[in-house]
């Protein structure tokens, strides 16, 4: 007996991957690997900004926000560009936050994603 699981209106729609999911997972995999590169090879010691973490969530937010725009241009994948542009937003703040003058990235970023969360609302179709 095999039994699929319809997540079809339960709420997990969100959750579904598809293949610009996909993408963006694989781009922040690699831009990680690329990061414990420079990091492991001494690289980052040549550059006095340099940190880590705050490197690899800055590029993983833009990559995000960019899936967000592709989202909002390709109608197919149009239906999580919300969750995309917030998710990109957040990663954003955690790394731009890393430097020591970001304490409003964080202001700016959440009043974004509250705007973004307040449109989205009023926007629905139902």
């Amino acid at each position: 007996m095999s039994e699929e699981w319809d997540t079809k209106g339960s709420g997990f729609d969100w959750f579904l991957l598809d293949r610009l999911d996909a993408v963006w997972w694989g781009s922040a995999f690699i831009w990680g690997v690329l990061i414990l590169l420079v990091e492991n090879t001494g690289w980052a010691g040549a550059w006095g900004w340099w940190d880590g973490w705050g490197v690899f969530f800055t590029g993983a937010g833009i990559l995000a926000l960019l899936c967000a725009v592709v989202r909002l241009q390709v109608p197919v994948y149009r239906a999580k560009w919300i969750f995309s542009t917030i998710f990109g937003f957040i990663f954003l703040a955690i790394g731009l936050s890393a430097w020591d003058a970001a304490w409003w990235i964080w202001v700016v970023g959440l009043m974004i994603v509250g705007v973004i969360t307040l449109l989205s609302a009023f926007n629905q179709k139902t």
